[in-house]
C-alpha cells in the first residue's frame, strides 16, 4: 500500500460528496499524504482546507510563549466548524515535544479538546488516519520500513470481517453488569459497564476495536500494561493498582518509569487518574507492539484500559488526559462466565 491508496480508503470511509467541506489536520510530515487528500476530496465536488502543524513550530511556542497565552482556545477556528461535515486528522508524529515542560506541553492541548469538543457538538465527524512516516517511526524507534509494513497490513485486511466481528463483539457487550480481566502479566481487574453505550470502530485507519467507559468508580484491582510510552520514553511492565476507580498506586521495573506517570498526572487536569475506557483489540492485521498506542490497542486479542477523559464517548471524566494501556493475552469473563470473544 502507498499513499495514494491510503488517500483513496480514507475518502471511502469519510463517503465524501459534492458540497461538502473537509478540513485535513496534518504536520509537513505528510504533505504528500495532503495532496492526495485534497486532490480527492475536490475531484468529489468537495472542498478542503488545511491546518498545518510544524514540529520545530510546537517547540519554539512551547519553549518561549507565555504560560497564560499557551491554553488559549482559537475562538474563530469553533466558528468555523459549523461549516465543515469532517476533520481528517493525521497521526504523522509523536505526540511527545522534546525540550517543552510538561506542564507548558498540557497546556498546548487545551485548543485541541476545545476544538473536539466543539465538532462533536456540530456534527462533524471526527476521522483520525495513521501515515507511518518517519518521523512516526523515530518518535517510536522502529525502523521506518518496519512500521510501514505493520500499518499496511494492519490497513489490508477483510473489512466486512471485521465490521462482523465488531458487530458481534458489541453485542456481546450490551447488557453485561461486571467485566474481570486477567493476564500473564499480572493483571486482575474488574470494572462495570452497565447502562455505557458500546462503540465499535468506523472512525479511524487502520481501525479494529470496541469500546466503552466503564463506571467510573467501579474499577478494582490491578492492571499492568505490557508497554506504554510516556513523554517518548518506553515502559514496560507498568502496573495500576484501581480503589473506586481511581489510581491508588503506581508501579514498574524501574522507578523512572513510575517518575514519569507521577510527573503525568501531576501536571494533567480534571479526573486524570480515574478508570476512562475498556476495548478490545479485533484488527486481525496487527500482531505485535509497536509502542504507538492507535494501533497497539487494535492489536487483535489484546484488551486495554484507559485513565482520564471519557465524557466523549458516554463517560462523565473530564480531563485533558486520555492515556491508554494495552495488556496482551488476557481472560476475560463476563458476568463471572469465561468469554473467548476470538472464538
Amino acid at each position: 500500500m502507498n499513499i495514494e491508496s491510503l488517500a483513496d480508503k480514507t475518502i471511502e470511509a469519510l463517503s465524501v460528496s459534492s458540497g461538502q467541506v473537509i478540513c485535513i489536520w496534518a504536520s509537513t510530515h505528510s504533505v504528500d499524504f495532503i495532496e492526495a487528500l485534497a486532490f480527492r476530496i475536490r475531484a468529489r465536488g468537495a472542498f478542503w482546507t488545511v491546518r498545518l502543524i510544524m514540529e520545530p513550530l510546537l517547540q519554539r511556542i512551547g519553549k518561549e510563549v507565555p504560560q497564560e497565552y499557551l491554553s488559549l482556545v482559537p475562538e474563530h477556528e469553533l466558528r468555523w466548524l459549523a461549516d465543515m461535515s469532517a476533520i481528517i486528522e493525521v497521526h504523522d508524529h509523536g505526540g511527545h515535544i522534546p525540550g517543552v515542560e510538561i506542564s507548558r506541553r498540557r497546556a498546548m492541548g487545551a485548543e485541541w479538546i476545545a476544538l473536539m469538543r466543539e465538532a462533536e457538538r456540530c456534527g462533524c465527524r471526527h476521522f483520525i488516519v495513521t501515515n507511518p512516516t518517519s518521523a512516526l517511526a523515530k518518535a517510536y524507534g522502529v525502523p521506518v520500513e518496519v512500521l510501514r509494513q505493520r500499518y499496511w497490513h494492519a490497513m489490508d485486511i477483510d473489512a466486512h470481517a471485521l465490521d462482523a466481528q465488531q458487530e458481534q463483539v458489541a453485542k456481546r457487550l450490551a447488557g453485561v453488569r461486571e467485566v474481570h480481566i486477567t493476564t500473564p502479566l499480572g493483571t486482575d481487574l474488574r470494572l462495570h459497564i452497565e447502562g455505557r453505550p458500546i462503540h465499535q470502530d468506523h472512525d479511524s485507519l487502520p481501525r479494529g476495536e470496541v469500546y466503552v467507559a466503564p463506571l467510573e468508580e467501579s474499577a478494582e484491582g490491578v492492571a499492568v500494561s505490557d508497554r506504554v510510552f510516556i513523554r517518548g520514553k518506553a515502559v514496560e511492565k507498568l502496573s495500576l493498582t484501581f480503589e473506586r476507580g481511581r489510581v491508588a498506586h503506581i508501579a514498574a521495573p524501574e522507578a523512572e518509569s513510575v517518575q514519569l506517570l507521577e510527573g503525568l498526572l501531576a501536571a494533567s487536569s480534571g479526573d486524570k487518574d480515574r478508570i476512562a475506557e475498556l476495548g478490545i483489540g479485533l484488527n486481525p492485521g496487527v500482531k505485535e507492539l509497536t509502542g504507538d498506542v492507535l494501533l497497539d490497542e487494535k492489536l487483535c486479542g489484546s484488551v486495554h484500559v484507559a485513565i482520564g477523559m471519557n465524557d466523549r464517548f458516554g463517560g462523565k471524566n473530564r480531563s485533558n488526559l486520555h492515556m491508554d494501556l494495552v495488556m496482551l493475552q488476557p481472560s476475560l469473563w463476563l458476568d463471572g462466565e469465561p468469554w473467548r470473544w476470538m472464538s
